[in-house]
């Protein structure tokens, strides 16, 4: 198996792994169609979803066919997984505009299927010298905890 983004879509767990380079090539100008995932989504919009969640799930899963993807998707879970999908590929998460920032820890390595900003309360605002190094966790603490947000 390629290595991907773990995601649960109709009750099985899916590891979706990055489009190739290839497959960014050719599905790009259809990545740049899609506006918003919601029920407000046109046909076209829909296949465009289904084909690019296909894509990838076939480097692992050859025998998916965009029926299938059509049958996996829906509204509660097709954003994660193209989000999982793009990021896995090195693209920005879906939503974030042309020339923002993506938010701090949304990298190919965090938890992908969880896309929202969420800061650290060690990244709270202040200058430097306001939190004590006493008060800090341990470095296990820390990593439990972020993995589990």
């Amino acid at each position: 198996m390629i290595p991907g983004v773990s995601i649960a879509m109709a009750g099985q767990d899916w590891l979706v792994p990055p489009l190739t380079l290839g497959q960014l090539r050719r599905l790009m100008p259809k990545v740049r169609q899609l506006s918003e995932i919601d029920a407000s989504m046109g046909e076209g919009q829909i296949g465009v979803l289904v084909e690019i969640v296909a894509a990838a799930l076939q480097r692992n899963y050859p025998d998916v066919t965009n029926e299938k993807v059509e049958d996996l998707l829906d509204l509660g879970n097709a954003s994660a997984v193209l989000n999982a999908v793009l990021t896995g590929s090195g693209l920005k998460p879906y939503g974030v505009s042309l020339g923002e920032a993506v938010p701090p820890g949304i990298t190919p390595g965090a938890d992908s299927a969880h896309l929202e900003a969420r800061p650290h309360p060690s990244r709270q605002a202040g200058t430097a010298g306001d939190t004590s190094m006493a008060s800090s966790l341990p470095p296990a603490v820390t990593a439990s905890q972020s993995l589990t947000r």
